[in-house]
């Protein structure tokens, strides 16, 4: 009984084996695995090519930016007059993904005077340039653009025959008719597909690769760019055994080929078109948010009431005290420095009333951008969850979070923002003080000017705040890949070739 059983194993092992190669064979003679690696070998290295010669470029202006604004803005007194800023380099990842990093301004800076009652206010810029229109009218050949939509057309051309076609050729039902057990010849097609898939992948990669070296892209530099690399291969690959196992679940369900390929065409449109789009179009109609124009427009209407109420305040403290409010500027500072009594206590009163204002305006401000952030988030939260009814979706968020040039990136970069507020605040403004008296103003330093201004170095969200926000599409992308092959496995075993 133990010989027989270990024969039965290996009858089955020849068996699939023998399927597994007729399947390669195919590919080979009717020219598919031609077209996948002449694709493999020709998109994957063009397109590392050209995304990785754009970072070289904004690379290089990158860091000429950062040089000349540190030889004008070293010290204090040159942030003060000139205005503080902080930069974001360009991803070296983008050629993975070039993800929405087109819409990242490249630079923060400090927005009119530092000198306000309501501390540093800061504003997003982007002196980017539209050097090519066309490449923002098409998108850009990145490696999540040639997997989701070339190797997936390339899934469907491999797979769309590989069950409604034999039967139509009467091959199947041969092939059946030796008592060749169902189960081993849908799993040796599958596997088929997908090792001929992975092969120009990965051939494709590895001349990118040697693209990128031939460049000087130093391919090892930046934080996790290895484990980053390493893991959108095997993303890659995931999409990959997916929609072969998508394919052949398709071919699986139809009788002829025709009809095979045009029900690939039909959901090929659901999963790329229909779901991510809609995901979008729905959110906002669930959860509408207002635009960052007409939040802003609240938030300086906000300021300005606050400006004018201090205004007014300070025009009535001046009647509180009639010796100071008969006083021109000169006198009323020179008071000031000989500590006279009437002038200090007119001086700490408005101090009073700066610091009451100004903490007033940052607290509704604070409250009106937590409000609508949280709004944003639940929005794009709602958006993504829709969205992930799609493998292909799944896939995108993978690749743009993994190559830095995603919404965690954008919020990381906001954050950056508000350190800046924060340091200018902290090193500056909050240093500066005035002196209303009338309509005079004068403007003091409790500090040293010509002290060397700190700096910001921006640093773009680490792998390990990466994982946690990525792993359900991870997981959804396999169990999206393991359902189809179970889909697949199935109905195939119930499958009339007759």
């Amino acid at each position: 009984m133990h010989g027989e059983s270990t024969i039965g194993i290996e009858g089955r092992q020849i068996m699939f084996k023998v399927i597994f190669l007729k399947e390669l064979l195919e590919s080979i003679h009717n020219y598919r695995l031609l077209i996948a690696l002449i694709l493999g070998l020709t998109i994957i290295p063009l397109g590392f090519y050209v995304n990785g010669k754009d970072y070289q470029t904004k690379y290089r202006d990158y860091q000429e930016t950062v040089r000349m604004y540190e030889e004008s803005h070293k010290t204090i007194r040159d942030i003060t007059l000139l205005g503080g800023a902080v930069f974001r380099p360009p991803s070296p990842l983008s050629f993975l993904s070039v993800g929405v990093e087109y819409l990242f301004p490249n630079s923060i800076e400090s927005d009119g005077s530092l000198i306000t009652a309501f501390g540093a206010q800061t504003r997003f810029n982007n002196t980017r340039t539209l050097n090519s229109p066309l490449l923002y009218l098409y998108g850009p050949l990145d490696l999540t653009f040639i997997i989701s939509i070339v190797i997936s057309l390339l899934a469907m051309l491999l797979t769309y025959n590989s069950v409604a076609g034999e039967k139509e050729q009467r091959t199947l039902s041969l092939i059946l008719s030796n008592a060749v057990p169902r189960n081993l010849v849908i799993s040796a097609k599958m596997l088929a597909y997908v090792v001929l898939l992975s092969m120009a992948f990965f051939l494709g990669i590895l001349l990118g690769i040697f693209v990128l070296l031939i460049m000087g892209f130093e391919v090892g530099t930046g934080s996790g760019f290895t484990l980053r690399f390493s893991l959108s291969v095997v993303v890659a690959l995931l999409y990959i055994f997916t929609f072969s196992n998508f394919g052949v679940l398709i071919s699986s369900l139809n009788k002829r080929a025709v009809s095979a390929i045009i029900s690939l065409m039909f959901c090929w449109v659901i999963l790329f078109m229909i779901f991510p789009k809609a995901s979008v179009i729905v959110s906002k109609i669930i959860k509408p948010v207002k635009s960052q124009q007409v939040i802003d427009l609240e938030k300086s209407q906000i300021r300005r009431q606050m400006e004018e109420e201090e205004y007014n305040e300070l025009q009535k403290l001046r009647n509180v005290f009639p010796v100071v409010k008969d006083m021109s500027m000169p006198e009323f500072m020179t008071k000031l420095k000989q500590e006279d009594k009437d002038a200090v206590a007119y001086d700490k009163k408005q101090n009073e009333l700066k610091e009451y204002y100004l903490a007033k305006c940052t607290a509704e401000w604070g409250r009106i951008d937590s409000f609508y952030e949280n709004q944003r988030l639940n929005q794009t939260g709602l958006a993504r969850d829709i969205s992930r009814l799609s493998p292909v979706s799944c896939f995108v968020h993978l690749m743009v979070e993994i190559s830095n040039t995603g919404l965690l990136e954008y919020r990381q970069w906001k954050q950056a923002r508000s350190r800046l507020k924060q340091l200018l605040d902290s090193e500056i403004s909050n240093k500066l003080r005035s002196i209303n008296f009338g309509n005079y103003v004068s403007i003091l330093f409790n500090g040293d000017e010509n002290a060397p201004m700190s700096r910001i170095e921006y640093q773009s969200v680490p792998f390990r705040k990466v994982w946690p926000t990525v792993w359900p599409d991870f997981i959804l992308l396999l169990v999206y890949g393991i359902l189809f092959f179970l889909g697949a496995y199935v109905i195939f075993l119930k499958y009339d070739v007759r």
